[in-house]
């Protein structure tokens, strides 16, 4: 996997300085390639270990490898079009469209047939996702109304606190959630975890701690732009998490289990 598909993997769980490695890179990668990593750490004014942790953060084993993912970066940089000429409308659906690549590439066959089969087992069913991320939920319980099979939206603090102490036995509970925010979920985890009830987790944080509360999790790519100052700008994740609801979808209309 090259660089810039590592960075959509894993920039939503960087930490402030190791977003500001990334940014340096991004403005002068041409120094990984000739100094040590003492003499770029001096050149990007940040710390060996800053530098160290991000390496380590997007899946590489250390400097050297990192210098040849940038080198094979910069190369494929020069064999393709200026992505900084570039309109802003061309970068946007640029970003989302390498985004949705990366999604095709995730592996989530196993995992689906699993939801598949518990979605078809199971009669209650909930969907939970705050503030955008409802929208998610929300479009999840739409797509299954023409499967008739009715899953219930959970959309706020407040619904989320009640089904804590209403989770029965038999329930299944799909979560969207782009950090993976203990403050939001971690009671509600806990709970269900307590009552062997079935959570399915969709996130883009690998580093969630809610991850150690189920077995069932997608780990989705984020989305970001490169603009023509070389800076990185965030745009909306959730349009990925509207899109993998689809995909649910689309997986339990189609499968074996389908009456």
């Amino acid at each position: 996997m090259d660089l810039e598909k590592k960075i959509g993997i894993y920039y939503t769980t960087l930490t402030k300085s190791e977003k500001k490695v990334y940014q340096a890179v991004l403005n002068n990668p041409q120094v990984i390639l000739s100094e040590t990593i003492q003499e770029v750490a001096t050149a990007y004014d940040v710390s060996v270990a800053s530098i160290q942790r991000f390496i380590k953060k997007i899946d590489y084993r250390g400097f050297p490898e990192f210098r040849l993912a940038v080198e094979e970066w910069l190369h494929e940089q020069d064999t393709e079009p200026n992505q900084h000429s570039q309109s802003k409308l061309q970068q946007i659906v640029g970003a989302y469209t390498t985004t949705l690549n990366l999604l095709s590439q995730v592996d989530i066959e196993t995992e689906m047939d699993k939801l598949v089969a518990d979605m078809h087992q199971t009669e209650i069913i909930k969907s939970l996702g705050i503030g955008n991320t409802a929208l998610s939920a929300e479009q999840l319980t739409y797509s299954m109304y023409s499967e008739d099979k009715f899953i219930e939206v959970v959309d706020s603090d407040i619904k989320i606190d009640y089904l804590v102490n209403a989770l029965k036995p038999g329930m299944l509970l799909i979560i969207f959630s782009v950090t993976g925010s203990t403050t939001t979920y971690l009671k509600l985890m806990q709970a269900a975890k307590e009552k062997q009830i079935t959570v399915y987790l969709i996130t883009m944080n690998q580093d969630s701690k809610l991850l150690s509360l189920t077995n069932h999790q997608f780990i989705l790519p984020s989305t970001y732009v490169h603009n023509n100052r070389q800076t990185v700008h965030m745009v909306d994740n959730r349009t990925i998490l509207y899109c993998f609801a689809e995909v649910i979808s689309y997986y339990y209309s189609t499968s074996e289990n389908k009456h």
